[in-house]
């Protein structure tokens, strides 16, 4: 009897401690925290990516700012509306922070930017079923994946079960309990907060509180489960931004969600938006000043880098989809609101790290692995592999926030020669003897304009308990909108541009109902007075559809037709080139010095970019070493490295991604 009820003892805390963890989920098995993280107007933008806004009966001048996806969906959906849109991008290619690795000797295909969205997430599935694009399934995890830590490796299917196999001293209450269910336990406490507070009090609350104060706080967590999460989960790249963050973050990141992703790369989707506008894109087009007057808002875009003479565009409305930072470079007059301005500088963007390596065969296949990723506590951090049937080229370290520092300031030889010693203590000898000496490295913090890989807050310590958050960017300033991941919630996710483009594009569009102010120097003009609480208008219906796309624009901003120009502004022929814009040799590229095929682009008589659906060619996709969603260089040749920076307009070149070639 004594050894049973010492059983009982030990054995009581441990279901006690069961019981809680499934406790947040709650009878349904839903997410308590859902609610918190839904949209009240989702079911309203559906509709505008199914059906479209309503057809204008005052079509507009409207110039979008910034051709990621943001800028490329608000520009298809307004042009479909009836619209005048113009496109200024700043970069020499379209997507952002989409951004497709393409490898034209094997075909193989990686992902430097988005490469997977959650299933949840039904609006970018929409957009994209419209488009044409199809979907298949993202293996986020595979139980025959490896975790290295504390220089002790187990298969995640041990992990899931006995993380304290890792070495990790657990309390008996976390032993037995897989990584997420631990981290589910921690939730707890956020649960009863939820149900006495509401949503809206219990973000605030946690907006003040890091990630690493809650787990060891409320959350109740041992320091060893902490640094479990921190090695097993990644979470130590959130452990010093808010809470509240990481909540959203984890509601669309977890290794027991289902994600998609586009057949055929990312970068089909921008691609197909771009085939869908009727008006024209400029590349190397960076927009310098934004003035407003009474009738019209002039945007001043810079003729080249070297010149700082200006061109000057008018329109009736500007939407502004860049990122924070590039906001910050531009000068608006009247002046940006003292509120917003505060609330642009506290945008905290973390960087992202990618490194692709390309062995001669896919070694994993032989470990049973098929997808998935496995975790190290190495620099390298996560190692995603491609599904079967689909290469050998191998996502070989993913990192973000603080984790991605020991890669900053690399050259591109170190950076895939620390990627290859990670993966080679988690794979063996067999990783050196099959790497074909090439890859990529894609850094979106030093991408000069993106300068981040996304947005992820820290404690916003200045709030008080009834302000809400510092800035609501949907929230016109005059005849200028803004839109972009940085704008809405959760940040870091393609659908959350989407979101905030249809938004924006839904605001412009009822510009007919419920006019405009001019902004002030103190910024309080621009909103709609008729606007309902969300500022939308309503959306087209099965009734109202004429069936009549918008008439296609042959013209450019100025009036006149695009000249086909054969010659970028140097006057050379942007055919194949040669040599990058330092003079080296590319070697066997058939692609711009960046790693881009440049397809057929028109040109403007001021040298910029000027891309028409039907001159789509092979853009966006990248040679051997582009990348993007981060900030990077652009080297190619051999075993030597060298560094490519945008060029003039009209050259349309790759932003800094580095890449080794193939010898």
């Amino acid at each position: 009897m004594a050894q049973q009820a010492l059983y009982l003892f030990l054995l009581a805390p441990i279901l006690l401690s069961l019981a809680v963890s499934l406790d947040w989920k709650g009878a349904s098995g839903q997410d308590p925290f859902e609610r918190c993280m839904h949209d009240p107007d989702y079911d309203q933008l559906l509709k505008v990516v199914t059906l479209g806004l309503n057809r204008t009966l005052k079509p507009q001048k409207v110039i979008v700012v910034g051709a990621g996806v943001a800028g490329l969906v608000a520009a298809k959906v307004l042009s479909d509306a009836g619209h005048k849109v113009t496109i200024l991008e700043a970069d020499n290619r379209i997507g952002g922070r989409i951004f497709t690795f393409r490898d034209r000797k094997t075909g193989w295909i990686g992902e430097l930017g988005a490469m997977r969205m959650p299933s949840s997430h039904k609006i970018l599935h929409e957009l994209c079923k419209s488009l044409g694009l199809n979907l298949t399934k993202f293996t986020q995890y595979d139980e025959n994946t490896w975790t290295e830590v504390n220089d002790i490796k187990l298969r995640n299917y041990v992990v899931e079960k006995m993380p304290e196999k890792l070495g990790y001293t657990l309390s008996m209450a976390e032993k037995g309990h897989s990584p997420e269910d631990i981290y589910q336990m921690a939730l707890n406490r956020a649960v009863k907060d939820l149900r006495s507070l509401g949503c809206r009090k219990m973000m605030q609350k946690y907006e003040r509180l890091t990630l690493l104060e809650y787990l060891l706080g409320e959350g109740n967590l041992s320091q060893a489960a902490v640094q479990l999460l921190g090695d097993v989960m990644s979470k130590d790249g959130f452990f010093y931004l808010s809470f509240a963050e990481a909540m959203r973050a984890h509601s669309c990141l977890s290794d027991r969600l289902r994600y998609n992703r586009i057949v055929g790369g990312w970068d089909l989707l921008p691609r197909a938006l771009l085939s869908s506008l009727s008006g024209p894109v400029l590349l190397n087009a960076p927009v310098m000043a934004v003035s407003q007057g009474s009738h019209e808002v002039r945007v001043h875009i810079a003729t080249s880098r070297q010149s700082r003479s200006l061109k000057e565009l008018t329109s009736d409305v500007v939407l502004m989809t860049t990122t924070g930072p590039a906001l910050q470079r531009i000068t608006f007059s009247p002046p940006l609101s003292r509120k917003r301005q505060e609330a642009l500088r506290a945008l905290h963007y973390v960087p992202a790290t990618k490194v692709f390596l390309s062995f001669r065969r896919p070694f994993w296949h032989s470990e049973h692995i098929e997808g998935g990723h496995s975790n190290t506590d190495r620099a390298s951090r996560l190692i995603f592999y491609p599904p079967p049937g689909e290469g050998a080229l191998l996502l070989a370290s993913y990192t973000w926030s603080d984790a991605a520092a020991p890669f900053a300031g690399l050259s591109l030889n170190e950076a895939l020669h620390l990627a290859l010693k990670d993966v080679a203590a988690l794979h063996g000898p067999v990783v050196y003897r099959l790497w074909d000496g090439t890859g990529v490295v894609k850094r979106w913090g030093e991408d000069p304009h993106s300068q981040g890989g996304f947005v992820m807050q820290p404690p916003l310590l200045w709030q008080t308990e009834t302000n809400g958050p510092l800035y609501d960017w949907a929230v016109p300033y005059g005849r200028v909108y803004f839109a972009g991941e940085h704008t809405t919630y959760p940040h870091g996710w393609v659908e959350t541009s989407v979101k905030s483009a249809l938004r924006a594009a839904m605001k412009i569009n009822n510009r007919e109902w419920f006019g405009h102010t001019v902004a002030t120097k103190e910024g309080h003009g621009g909103a709609h007075p008729g606007a309902n609480a969300e500022g939308h208008g309503p959306v087209r219906s099965e009734a109202n559809q004429e069936g009549h796309g918008p008439v296609r624009s042959e013209v450019n901003p100025e009036g006149h037709g695009p000249v086909r120009a054969d010659v970028n502004s140097e006057g050379h022929g942007p055919g194949r080139s040669d040599v990058n814009p330092e003079g080296h040799g590319l070697g066997r590229s058939e692609v711009n010095p960046e790693g881009r095929g440049l397809g057929r682009s028109e040109g403007n008589l001021e040298g910029h970019g000027l891309l028409r659906p039907e001159d789509l060619g092979e853009l966006g996709e990248a040679s051997r070493g582009g990348d993007r969603p981060e900030a990077g260089h652009s080297s190619c040749g051999g075993s030597k490295e060298e560094e490519v920076r945008p060029v003039a307009p009209r050259f349309l070149s790759l932003p800094r991604t580095t890449h080794r070639k193939r010898p």
